[in-house]
């Protein structure tokens, strides 16, 4: 569905997507919710008016931030989100199913984000992973900080330093896939709030018509995740950080299966969206019902708890 371009609506995304950025970059702790946000109107815009108008918006976000932020701030907003909306955008009108949109604007975003983010430190001192590990270090001392202002025990804050400084390197050495979770992350939210709003506006016929609550992760994910936690626990070096980084990714595939899991029972069961909101807020905000949503995707490729998968009988028929 293309409408015919009226250039003073097309503006409106425009401002709102600067409104997020400059959020961003004077109240940092709204960053999280406003990153992951922007890319919403740019694919509005390249689904409503189509690939070309999708473009000269793009290229004119990428020209604004490049007066006010600089060059490398701009370049990699096109990476990590123009670069989403576009193949995000292309995947939905070509019918793509939910994974296969998400896959691919992933890959392509992340792909292209870790090589700027290599080249842009090659002139530099400090290598991407040693940048990683000072960032991660300061956060951790930040917190430690405010544990220390709230009172907490001496002893219990020198258990909890030394944990940060032999996390802060582990954490350093997962950059590639901190960033690909990071737009996978982005990739789901917009995906999903896209289709919500379409679907509301203009119905949902632009869309593949699988609902996410009936997503079924690829069965061959069970072996990237017992050989990747092999390397993780048993190998060193580059192989031991290819572990922990394919570990990280894997997590994530079960994560979102048992969050669809999870779903399925909410829509099957009629329960309110406000109560959806809720529980995936808990559920966000607790790192052992994170655990259980894991557990979940993984143990439904022997379970199936959703019933949903088809026998090998019924495939020969």
């Amino acid at each position: 569905m293309v409408d015919r371009f009226h250039p003073e609506k097309a503006l409106f995304p425009v401002v709102v997507i600067l409104v997020f950025l400059l959020l961003a970059m004077f109240v940092p702790p709204l960053w999280v919710v406003a990153g992951i946000l922007v890319p919403v109107p740019l694919i509005f815009v390249y689904l409503r008016w189509g690939r070309g108008v999708g473009m000269v918006l793009l290229g004119l976000v990428f020209g604004v931030l490049f007066s006010l932020v600089g060059h490398t701030q701009a370049v990699l907003f096109f990476a990590e989100y123009a670069v989403l909306a576009a193949v995000l955008s292309e995947t939905i009108q070509f019918k793509l199913s939910f994974d296969k949109c998400i896959l691919f604007s992933t890959l392509v975003s992340a792909a292209l984000s870790i090589i700027l983010l290599l080249f842009i430190f090659t002139d530099r001192e400090s290598t991407l992973t040693e940048f990683f590990q000072e960032q991660i270090e300061g956060h951790f001392q930040l917190s430690m900080e405010a544990l220390q202002a709230m009172g907490d025990k001496p002893e219990e804050l020198k258990t909890m330093r030394e944990f940060a400084s032999r996390a802060s390197g582990a954490m350093a050495q997962s950059y590639p896939s901190l960033i690909t979770i990071g737009i996978l992350v982005t990739a789901v939210v917009n995906y999903c709030m896209v289709r919500f709003l379409w679907g509301r506006i203009y119905g949902p016929g632009l869309f593949h018509p699988a609902r996410f609550s009936g997503w079924v992760a690829p069965e061959q994910a069970i072996w990237v995740f017992i050989g990747s936690g092999g390397l993780l626990f048993f190998a060193e070096g580059i192989l031991g950080t290819l572990g922990l980084n394919l570990f990280s990714l894997v997590l994530v595939v079960y994560f979102l299966q048992g969050l669809a899991i999870l779903i399925h029972f909410l829509e099957s069961r009629n329960v309110p969206v406000f109560f959806w909101t809720l529980i995936f807020f808990v559920i966000v905000l607790q790192p052992l019902l994170i655990g259980v949503a894991v557990g979940l995707g993984i143990f439904d490729i022997w379970i199936d708890l959703r019933k949903i998968r088809t026998k090998p009988a019924e495939i020969s028929e």
